[in-house]
């Protein structure tokens, strides 16, 4: 059986802290010593009439929150990675099951980001895509408001920096 667990980011939303802390805090209970975790960040491209242009996060934003979360992995004795792969506008889903694929995940992990209490709609389009199309079994950790991980709080301020206001 694989020993890899595929952990995915998302630095699109606007509480990062709230969804992927929970993600990582869960991945820390669910890994079995001598497991790897890959923890994953896909940039999403539009391609229009002006070129090619990154439309999940600022620039390095998703490289220093990746490069958090396996800090914090590691310091809690896990074997972490950092990967970044991208994706055309949409395929996000495919691209983390191809690195899910590429690494012989057993598991994918990713936070849950929703906000509505709509059961029907209680989690966004990139994990709903997960749970049809994946192979592998899919953990999809709910976004719990009182998780913080002191490693995101870099993140944290660098997505309130660049937003607009």
């Amino acid at each position: 059986m694989s020993k890899t667990i595929v952990l995915a980011v998302d630095t699109a939303r606007r509480d990062v802290a709230g969804h992927v802390a929970a993600a990582v805090e869960m991945t820390k209970d669910v890994a079995h010593p001598g497991d790897k975790v890959i923890v994953l960040h896909v940039h999403e491209f539009a391609v229009g009439r002006f070129g090619r242009m990154q439309v999940d996060c600022a620039d390095g934003q998703s490289e220093s929150l990746v490069a958090s979360i396996v800090s914090d992995l590691s310091g809690a004795g896990l074997s972490a990675e950092a990967v970044i792969r991208e994706a055309d506008l949409g395929y996000v889903a495919r691209a983390i099951l191809k690195a899910a694929g590429d690494y012989q995940a057993r598991l994918l992990v990713l936070g849950s980001s929703s906000r509505t209490d709509l059961p029907l709609i209680s989690f966004g389009s990139v994990a709903n895509r997960l749970l049809h199309i994946a192979s592998i079994p899919v953990l999809i950790v709910p976004m719990r408001r009182d998780a913080t991980v002191t490693v995101l709080s870099a993140a944290t301020e660098a997505a309130a920096a660049n937003e607009p206001g």
